[in-house]
């Protein structure tokens, strides 16, 4: 994985603040293979809470915090509320091949 403990740190802490402490988290994509180079910072979030406009407003507060504390790079985030009932491919692809932060 091309995160170090710091960095894993704060995206647990920013999605537990954000998101609350049940929030979980992964890391997928071009980040979890240690022979890459580069990439973006992908991220899955799975959060306890299912109200779409405090999942938005917690996205923004959580990706804020990311920028203030990892300074700006690529960021993308996917969220799959709980109770969602569509499987689409990235969710699957997320957590077969993706790292459990949080």
């Amino acid at each position: 994985m091309r995160l170090n403990e710091q960095q894993q740190s704060i995206i647990r802490a920013a999605a537990a603040e954000s998101f609350g402490a049940d929030a979980n988290v992964w890391l997928f994509g071009s980040r979890v293979d240690d022979a890459a180079h580069g990439g973006d910072i992908d991220l899955y979030i799975e959060p306890a809470n299912d109200n779409a406009e405090k999942i938005v407003d917690a996205k923004l507060r959580f990706l804020v915090t990311l920028y203030k504390k990892l300074g700006e790079q690529k960021i993308d985030v996917v969220i799959r509320r709980q109770g969602c009932t569509e499987n689409i491919p990235i969710y699957k692809i997320a957590k077969q091949t993706g790292i459990k932060l949080s």
